[in-house]
């Protein structure tokens, strides 16, 4: 155990106060990337941050311990496993270091006390979209509400938010998706992003046209600088396409945010699902790879990157057909026309990088850290080593972000996972024998999201960290589509359709006046159900009576 803290980065610590029999005494706890330490003489302890729920205690409330000092204390009420532990400190510095930290890799429960929510500014099969305004500083957010019950009845489909939460919050570059905070109601689980102007980039070409040489050069730069960002760091988003491209504003074309990790992975690690992504942007290797084959590497990222390039320049698809079967097919076999007109008026350089990006055989294909260095972006690579220093990649996430560029996403589509299980076909990997297990298991009382994350919580680290999949690609079976626009061949089916219809009315609505989560519901809020395992904190019982099943 020492050795693993040893083996952290960027540790921050502190001395904090805590009541205890009432008395008081101090305690000693460190953070590190996914980890919270409690350190004495005779044994080092640890809890994960990624399932912990943490509230803020306001100095004038009246803790024991906050009764029993002369100083102004800041507190921290921390929850996991069904137990709870108060910790107080009079740094107000050090205590607004943590804060930020806590909000940053924990699970807070304080929605509705910290935003204002406006109105409702998209819709998916999935998720709300809402503009909100955070109370504390006037700033504007794009909140995305996610209904607990009925993820939670989709097939891994609460592994899908944790894997969200956790690919997200390891990632920190101007061109992707920035999650700021994660909350937890007893209806919803909230993901706090910035606020993007600009839409969908698909949408602004369509009433732009074809866009200038040198706005594609820039936008190509920041699509693999995106990328490069994500294979630095192990991991692979799989689901490239012009849908998850949006643009920062309405005043250029080319500042996009990549956003959407449903099916993102660590290439360290074991997925979810191995065969998945969206008909003619797929990688060919990832529509062939069986059991047994060598995993494939971060370069299928490049391919589809290849694949929106090429869209961009020409305007029609590089791998068409009249339904998703036969999409699939050419897909697969991967022949590209690069004797397209438009493709051959393009410039020399980012005609030979697109053909390199779109090799059918990873081995020769550039990767992403290979195409920056290409001739088409020499005079850009310039530029970008010498801003790049203000978007420096943190993947711990300790270090404060008040100058940070914000990114995020409004945008909301509606589409299904593919989980290709034959090159042809399209099903569901999950039987309903292990669903009915899974629920078995869960503890009657808590909500359905703190109960799977306390029993995630119980496994080893490796197996937490492998829980990959995406709340908006939860496979299902497929049915046979009629003809439809090409960027939308992946979109979800009629039954998916109808299931969200049918499951939309039970999101935690936070616009609504009356909306559920008046004061005693969030006082005995469902995120304090979640108990502690022996090998974790040592911290006392919590006395929050359980709410009822919902």
């Amino acid at each position: 155990m020492l050795q693993h803290m040893k083996d952290q980065s960027n540790l921050i610590e502190q001395e904090f106060l805590v009541g205890s029999k009432q008395r008081i005494k101090k305690i000693f706890l460190l953070m590190s990337e996914g980890m919270l330490f409690k350190v004495s003489e005779l044994q080092l302890k640890r809890a994960p941050l990624l399932t912990m729920h943490v509230q803020f205690i306001d100095p004038s409330s009246d803790h024991f311990v906050q009764l029993n000092s002369d100083e102004t204390l800041y507190g921290f009420r921390l929850s996991y496993q069904g137990k709870s532990l108060e910790i107080f400190t009079s740094d107000k510095a050090n205590y607004e270091i943590w804060k930020t930290h806590f909000r940053l890799n924990c699970i807070m429960n304080n929605f509705h006390d910290a935003f204002s929510v406006s109105k409702m500014i998209g819709k998916g099969s999935f998720a709300k979209v809402y503009s909100a305004t955070k109370k504390e500083n006037n700033n504007q957010y794009a909140i995305k509400a996610f209904s607990k019950s009925y993820m939670s009845q989709q097939s891994k489909g609460i592994e899908s938010l944790l894997n969200e939460i956790k690919v997200m919050r390891r990632l920190n570059h101007p061109n992707i998706v920035k999650l700021h905070e994660v909350h937890e109601t007893t209806n919803s689980i909230y993901f706090v992003l910035d606020m993007i102007q600009g839409g969908e980039l698909l949408q602004r070409v369509r009433e732009t046209g074809f866009l200038p040489a040198q706005t594609m050069q820039k936008l190509a730069f920041n699509l693999i600088s995106a990328l490069r960002h994500m294979h630095e760091n192990n991991l692979i988003h799989r689901d490239l396409k012009p849908e998850n491209l949006l643009l920062k504003s309405t005043e250029n074309h080319y500042e996009i945010v990549l956003a959407d990790f449903g099916l993102a992975t660590s290439l360290n690690e074991e997925p979810l699902f191995k065969r998945c992504g969206t008909p003619g942007f797929v990688a060919p290797e990832i529509l062939e790879y069986v059991d047994g084959m060598d995993f494939y590497c971060d370069k299928c990222d490049v391919f589809s990157a290849g694949v929106i390039l090429y869209l961009l320049i020409t305007g029609n698809a590089p791998f068409a057909g009249a339904d998703q079967k036969s999409i699939l097919k050419s897909n697969k076999q991967c022949e590209v026309d690069f004797k397209d007109q438009q493709f051959k008026l393009a410039p020399t350089q980012m005609q030979d990088l697109v053909q390199s990006m779109l090799i059918r055989k990873p081995s020769f294909r550039l990767s992403s850290e290979e195409c920056l260095k290409h001739p088409y972006f020499k005079e850009l690579a310039k530029e970008y080593n010498r801003q790049i220093e203000l978007f420096q990649n943190n993947l711990q996430g300790y270090s404060e972000f008040k100058n940070a560029i914000k990114i995020g996403t409004q945008e909301i589509e509606q589409r299904s996972p593919l989980n290709f299980n034959s090159s042809e076909s399209i099903s569901s990997n999950i039987s309903l024998t292990k669903q009915k297990q899974r629920k078995s298991s869960i503890v009657v009382g808590a909500s359905k999201f703190s109960q799977y994350s306390a029993k995630l919580s119980k496994q080893n680290s490796r197996e937490i960290a492998g829980k990959f999949y995406s709340y908006l690609d939860i496979p299902q079976k497929q049915e046979p589509k009629k003809q439809q626009d090409l960027h939308r061949l992946a979109l979800t089916n009629s039954q998916m359709k109808n299931m969200a219809n049918c499951k939309q009315d039970s999101f935690d609505d936070p616009t609504a006046e009356n909306c559920n989560i008046g004061a005693m519901v969030r006082q005995y809020n469902s995120t304090r159900q979640i108990r502690i395992p022996d090998s974790s904190l040592k911290i006392k019982e919590c006395n929050t009576p359980t709410l009822q099943k919902q």
